[in-house]
């Protein structure tokens, strides 16, 4: 094989491997049209307590969140209500799914949606817990 049929297969090889991934990115970001972002996004630190009637939805969703980076995840879940440093670069955006600590009607232990992103930046864990 000569060396421009080389580089010709090459550009062809990459090319296709770029479009591929761009059509499943394409399909995660049209699974989560259906999540009404902005109603999640107005009920800040869970106040309003929309967040819980959305709650199963976002679980079912949080595999095509998996690989998000930050800036992706605020665009479906606006600004994290809290964030949280753990070891080895990890970090944690922290979303209060029940009233949170700065709402008039907080709860005890509210429930609260943790994504964590890796040293990298990339979100690979979804978990819903008391805090």
């Amino acid at each position: 094989m000569s060396t421009s049929l080389r580089v010709v297969f090459i550009f062809l090889l990459l090319s296709a491997i770029t479009i591929s991934g761009c059509s499943r990115k394409e399909k995660k970001t049209k699974k989560l049209l259906k999540f009404n972002s902005e109603l999640w996004i107005n009920d800040k630190n869970g106040c309003n307590g929309d967040r819980i009637e959305l709650k199963d939805q976002l679980l079912s969703l949080k595999h095509n969140m998996r690989g998000f980076k930050p800036g992706e995840i605020e665009s479906y879940l606006g600004k994290a209500d809290a964030q949280e440093l753990a070891s080895r670069g990890q970090r944690y955006y922290i979303y209060f799914i029940e009233a949170g600590p700065k709402c008039g009607n907080s709860k005890e232990n509210p429930l609260a949606l943790f994504v964590r992103f890796s040293a990298v930046g990339i979100a690979n864990e979804f978990t819903i817990k008391t805090l």
